[in-house]
């Protein structure tokens, strides 16, 4: 009798721990900072087999528990609603999240210049011949104008806008169309800059005056200066290596190292602005520039003499300056060519000096493009698997690679793959149970890794098991191994406003030209192995694919964020899928190489 008692006991504590299903929402956590998103996604999981609604919509819960939800979002504080039921009882839980506003009509019987709307809104400094645009949202069909401090006013116009596109929503689906919604009110105007106008920390105001005659004034403007281009402003890099950027927060321009000398020409909040030449500028975080004292100047370079050496394998470019300056490298699409860009210099030379025993380099000839700009465009008789540059002294050396002689029999033997697991201190994306993908990525990594081995191939991580790597620190572990490929390996996410439940499965990226071909066979043999859609082909202006001392691609084999391709990504007999797709896309492509 004690012992059925005690079983009932047992029971009813059972029970009672199981009164409610479990919730657990991964995306978005609390609090979150959204984007203006009209739709997104969430995603988490429930006890397995309970039926779910999110703000009164049902979701599909996936056999493991895991959900994925695609739903409406309004600005604002929003609260995201979940209610879980099942044979046991029924549990909720809310999230309170922060979504952006986007560009909103305004009604025209109001006045206002909406806040936040202002743009720029972070502090300039501009040299002469530059122009000053500016814009704000405010009531439509009004009369708008703008000053800098208190000077005179200059008209602003109606533009009746589009909505600006967001370019990782658009590769995350299979639309070719923005959003073209026209939102009316708002004004932009430009200005000049002479360069005389004594300004300096001047406040931008903005004015807008209605039908009626009532006006508006917003002083939340930026601050403005002039830049004085004749102090010339030189910096040098102190940091291991300066990110360069198209322009504030934007795209990959190129990578300087320490001691690099650039000339700045402007400010825009935290950015520097480059004067590379008389047409070409770049941006970069000051924190990554030592600027030199006042009036220390530094003349154009002189391009003295080119000269090529054979190497073991490929050729030595040894380009002779006054100083070091700002380069970059610009390989060919037909893989048998390359183009040098010198910044800041002009040529001073008569002769290209061949080595007689190089028989890479085919020919080199050099053109001033501009004033303080010089092209060197080198044409190889092979073709082109990699290179480097550094500085030895002023000699800029360029260091090009032909392809590593592979035997056919046994394609890897004797070569060396730096196998790079994505992420790690960061966790990566997080599937809907958990999941972290810098373990899933390492996981693969290790499998492709004992296949490449069994080969005859030495194999680097730049990263193993839950060792932190530096997005920048994983290419130059893999160069200073010198490595002859370099996978990168990880798995996916939709950015917010994007929808996984239509756009998921496996993406390729690569960067520099001699890299597609690794890029092509590995993604066909995606095609041929995951039974997960396709989700493209991708030029990827990525650090990882970046690299240019040896072809190196970065794979998503999955998006870890969609319930059925987490679980896939859980399966060791998936993982070895993946791992054995780019093994083989992998010798196809060396196995092409002549």
């Amino acid at each position: 009798m004690r012992k059925i008692s005690s079983i009932l006991i047992l029971l009813i504590v059972a029970g009672l721990a199981r009164s409610a299903p479990q919730i657990d929402l991964v995306y978005p956590p609390e609090g979150a900072d959204i984007g203006p998103v009209s739709w997104s996604f969430i995603l988490g999981s429930v006890t397995p087999g309970s039926q779910l609604s999110v703000n009164g919509r049902k979701v599909e819960v996936y056999k493991t528990g895991a959900f994925l939800a695609y739903i409406p979002f309004d600005p604002g504080e929003f609260i995201i609603q979940l209610s879980a039921l099942d044979a046991s009882g029924i549990a909720t839980l809310d999230r309170k999240v922060k979504v952006a506003a986007g560009k909103k009509n305004i009604r025209p019987d109001s006045l206002c210049i909406l806040h936040g709307s202002i743009n720029p809104n972070y502090k300039l400094s501009l040299p002469a011949g530059d122009r000053l645009y500016v814009s704000f949202q405010g009531t439509p069909g009004g009369k708008a104008s703008f000053s800098v401090g208190r000077g005179r006013g200059r008209v602003m116009v109606e533009q009746n806008a589009s909505t600006e596109p967001d370019d990782k929503v658009l590769a995350f689906s299979d639309s070719s169309t923005a959003d073209t919604t026209v939102v009316p009110g708002i004004y932009g105007g430009s200005c000049l800059i002479r360069g005389d106008e004594g300004w300096e920390s001047q406040r931008i105001y903005f004015y807008l005056v209605d039908r009626e005659g009532n006006s508006v004034i917003d002083s939340t403007g930026p601050i403005l200066s002039n830049w004085d281009d004749a102090r010339q402003v030189f910096a040098k890099v102190k940091d291991s290596l300066a990110v360069l950027k198209t322009a504030p927060d934007l795209g990959y321009e190129m990578f300087l190292p320490r001691g690099t000398i650039l000339q700045i020409n402007g400010i825009h909040d935290q950015y520097y602005r480059l004067k590379l030449s008389e047409a070409k500028e770049a941006w970069v975080k000051q924190n990554s520039l030592e600027l030199f004292p006042a009036g220390k100047i530094f003349p154009a370079a002189k391009l003295v003499l080119v000269k090529t050496a054979r190497e073991p394998r490929g050729s030595q470019l040894s380009i002779l300056l006054s100083r070091p300056s700002v380069h970059q490298v610009f390989p060919g699409a037909d893989g048998r060519s390359l183009k040098m860009v010198l910044y800041d210099v002009r040529a001073d030379m008569d002769w290209v000096r061949y080595d007689p025993a190089d028989g890479f380099v085919n020919d080199i000839r050099w053109r001033q493009v501009d004033s303080r700009t010089v092209e060197l465009e080198v044409s190889l008789a092979g073709k082109l698997w990699g290179y480097s540059t550094a500085y030895q002294n002023n000699n800029l050396v360029l260091s090009l690679k032909a392809p590593p002689a592979i035997n056919h029999k046994l394609p890897f033997k004797n070569l060396k793959i730096a196998l790079d697991p994505g992420h790690s201190p960061d966790n990566g994306a997080v599937g809907p149970l958990r999941t972290l993908e810098k373990d899933i990525n390492w996981q693969i990594s290790q499998r492709l890794g004992r296949m490449l081995k069994k080969e005859g191939a030495s194999v680097l991580y730049t990263r193993e098991g839950s060792e932190g790597a530096g997005i920048y620190q994983r290419p130059s572990r893999a160069a200073g191994w010198k490595a002859d490929i370099l996978i990168s390996i990880h798995n996916n996410a939709s950015p917010d406003g994007a929808n996984p439940l239509l756009n998921s499965g496996y993406s390729t990226y690569y960067y520099q030209p001699y890299s597609r071909w690794l890029a092509e066979t590995v993604h066909r043999q995606f095609q041929k192995t995951l039974p997960l859609n396709d989700h493209g082909l991708f030029y990827g202006n990525l650090v990882l694919c970046r690299a240019t001392e040896f072809p190196s691609i970065l794979v998503e084999p999955a998006f870890i964020i969609v319930p059925r391709e987490e679980a896939l990504l859980l399966d060791g007999v998936f993982q070895e899928r993946i791992a054995r797709a780019i093994f083989i896309g992998m010798k196809e492509f060396l196995l092409k190489i002549k």
